[in-house]
């Protein structure tokens, strides 16, 4: 089946994780894929789990195309940059990485964490996206998390989640804090 997280709300990580760790207590072969991300504070407990791999490719920086930057020049002060070479690099590492454990039947249960920002962002081909869940969606459960999921995935999708953010601690320029955010 296919489970698609997504929304402006908090929770879509979270969630795929808690249903990555119920499919290792099943017994199933976890791959986790984070696409624009850098390590943070469950990467030290999820690699002690036997039958979940976890795999990060991304930069630090939160990421927009350069015509939002030339737009509003301010956002480069705090911390936004323009997707790079690297960011392409990486995100084509880490679907490669994902067709290959599905392929070579390495996993059973793959999560695709924030996919939608790289699909959106032109770093990983929609149209094979597509082609690759069509092919395997009854072979293996995928997890597909991120804002703004594409309505053709959405139109696949077996579950769909959208988190909504009623409220949030940034609201009220709260910092991210360690073992919430990040």
């Amino acid at each position: 089946m296919i489970f698609v997280l997504t929304g402006k709300g908090k929770g879509k990580t979270t969630g795929a994780i808690g249903m990555g760790i119920r499919a290792v207590g099943a017994g199933r072969k976890v791959l986790m894929v984070q696409f624009l991300k850098i390590p943070t504070s469950e990467v030290s407990i999820l690699s002690k789990l036997r039958n979940f791999t976890l795999r990060i490719y991304g930069e630090k920086g939160f990421l927009v195309p350069r015509e939002t930057l030339e737009r509003n020049p301010e956002l480069r002060e705090k911390g936004v940059r323009e997707v790079g070479e690297g960011d392409r690099q990486l995100a084509k590492e880490g679907w490669s990485l994902a067709r290959n454990f599905v392929e070579e039947r390495k996993c059973d249960f793959l999560i695709l964490d924030e996919i939608t920002h790289a699909i959106n962002l032109g770093l990983v081909d929609k149209e094979e996206v597509l082609s690759f869940l069509k092919r395997f969606k009854n072979e293996v459960d995928i997890v597909i998390t991120g804002r703004d999921c594409p309505k053709e995935i959405l139109d696949i999708a077996d579950l769909i989640t959208e988190m909504v953010a009623v409220r949030h601690p940034y609201e009220h320029c709260i910092l991210p804090r360690e073992a919430i955010e990040y």
